[in-house]
C-alpha cells in the first residue's frame, strides 16, 4: 500500500503540493496511491483531488491554479457580509460572550455554541466553490481512502473524518459520520488566529456506549501539521478510529524549515503566529525522526519527504532550471490571490523535489 501525506500551510503547501500531484501523475505512481492524509492547506487540494473523480489530471490542475489565483479571502468576506450572516454571527457573537460571562461567575461550562462563525461562511464558500454538498462516502478516484485531519481544542486530540468513519480515541467514532466534505476541509484549515474553532455537539460511541459531546475542531496543524500519524504502522485500531498499513510513504510537506532569525515578531499577532511556527517545526522534526525509524526497523518498505523548505545543499542532480528553497521559502500560508508566477515557482519545486527523491529512494515503484 502507498500512502500519501499533504501537509498544511495554506496556499503555499496547496500551490506546492500541486507540483508534487504533477510529479507522481507524471512517474504512473498517483493512480497507485491507496490512502491519502491532509491537513489544513493540504486538505483543501487533496480533498479536491480525491473526490474529482470525473475529471481528468489536467482538469484538475487547471481548477485548482484557477482556485489559488483566485483565493478564498473575498468570497469569505462577502459571504460573512450577507445580511442574514453578518446580524446571524454579530448576534451569536454578543451572545456567547455573555454566556463565557454568566458561566465564568457560576463556576460551569459555557453551554452556548459559537455558530455561525466565519467558519461557517467558510464552509458555504467551499461548498460553493469546491465539493457542492458532497458528503465524505462520496465517490473517489480509484476509490482510495480519504483522511482529513483536524484538532479537536477540548481534548487535544485529533479529530479526523474519513470516507468510512470519524471521531477521535477519546470520544471514539461519530455516530452520524458522513459530514459534507467542506465541513471536514474547513474545520482542518481553520487556522486558529484567524478563523473560530467549528463548534458543534454530536453523538458518539465508545465501547458499547453512545454519548453527545461537545467539541471544538481547528486547523489539524496544531496537532499533525504532516498528516503522517495515521499512516504510520503499528496503530492500535481499538485506540485509534483509522488504521494503515503502508508499505510506502510520500510525505509532501510545505513546511519552511529553519529560520535565518531574520524576523523580530514582537508585536502580539507575529509573536503567536512565530511560537505557532516554532511548535510546528519541531513536532515535523520528531515525524521525520519517526519516519527514518520506520525505515530502519523494516516498519515500511520506503519513504520520500518533498520537503519545501529543504537545504538544497543535501539535494543531488538537480534540473538547470531548479527552484530554489531562498526562492519560495517565504510566501505566506494565506489564502489571498496567488500570482500566476507564484503558483508555477511553488508548483515547479514541489515537482522537482518528488521526482529527484523518487529517482534516488523509491526506485523499486518505478
Amino acid at each position: 500500500m502507498i500512502g500519501l501525506a499533504l501537509s498544511g500551510g495554506g496556499s503555499r503547501a496547496a500551490a506546492f503540493h500541486l507540483g508534487c500531484l504533477r510529479a507522481l501523475d507524471d512517474l504512473g505512481l498517483l493512480d497507485r496511491i491507496q490512502v491519502i492524509s491532509t491537513i489544513s492547506g493540504g486538505s483543501i487540494i487533496g480533498a479536491y483531488f480525491a473526490y474529482t473523480p470525473h475529471k481528468s489530471f489536467s482538469e484538475f490542475d487547471s481548477d485548482m491554479c484557477q482556485l489559488l489565483k483566485k483565493g478564498l479571502h473575498k468570497d469569505i468576506v462577502l459571504e460573512l457580509l450577507k445580511p442574514k450572516n453578518l446580524v446571524g454571527s454579530n448576534l451569536n457573537g454578543l451572545a456567547t460572550k455573555v454566556d463565557h460571562v454568566v458561566s465564568s461567575i457560576l463556576n460551569k461550562d459555557p453551554s452556548l455554541l459559537r455558530y455561525p462563525t466565519r467558519t461557517d461562511m467558510f464552509i458555504d464558500v467551499l461548498n460553493r466553490e469546491l465539493f457542492a454538498g458532497l458528503k465524505m462516502s462520496a465517490s473517489r478516484r480509484n476509490d482510495m481512502d480519504v483522511i482529513v485531519g483536524a484538532c479537536e481544542l477540548r481534548a487535544g486530540t485529533a479529530f479526523r473524518f474519513g470516507n468510512r468513519r470519524a471521531g477521535d480515541w477519546k470520544h471514539g467514532e461519530l455516530k452520524e459520520w458522513d459530514v459534507d466534505v467542506a465541513c471536514a476541509v474547513a474545520a482542518s484549515a481553520a487556522y486558529p488566529i484567524l478563523l473560530p474553532a467549528l463548534d458543534r455537539r454530536w453523538r458518539f460511541h465508545k465501547d458499547g456506549q453512545e454519548t453527545y459531546q461537545r467539541v471544538l475542531l481547528t486547523d489539524g496543524g496544531v496537532y499533525d501539521n504532516l498528516g503522517l500519524q495515521v499512516l504510520e504502522p503499528g496503530r492500535n485500531s481499538k485506540i485509534s478510529v483509522h488504521t494503515f498499513s503502508c508499505e510506502y510513504l510520500v510525505v509532501c510537506n510545505a513546511g519552511r524549515g529553519q529560520d535565518d532569525g531574520s524576523n523580530t515578531p514582537v508585536d502580539f499577532v507575529p509573536r503567536v503566529a512565530r511560537s505557532f511556527e516554532i511548535a510546528h517545526r519541531r513536532v515535523q522534526e520528531a515525524a521525520m525522526q519517526r519516519l527514518h525509524y520506520l525505515k530502519e526497523t523494516g516498519q515500511i518498505k520506503g519513504f520520500v519527504m518533498p520537503y519545501l523548505g529543504q537545504q538544497d545543499v543535501n539535494l543531488i542532480g538537480t534540473p538547470a532550471n531548479f527552484v530554489s528553497r531562498s526562492e519560495v521559502v517565504n510566501y505566506p500560508t494565506d489564502f489571498a490571490p496567488m500570482s500566476s508566477e507564484w503558483v508555477e515557482k511553488l508548483a515547479r519545486r514541489g515537482e522537482q523535489l518528488t521526482k529527484n527523491l523518487i529517482d534516488r529512494y523509491l526506485t523499486e515503484l518505478l
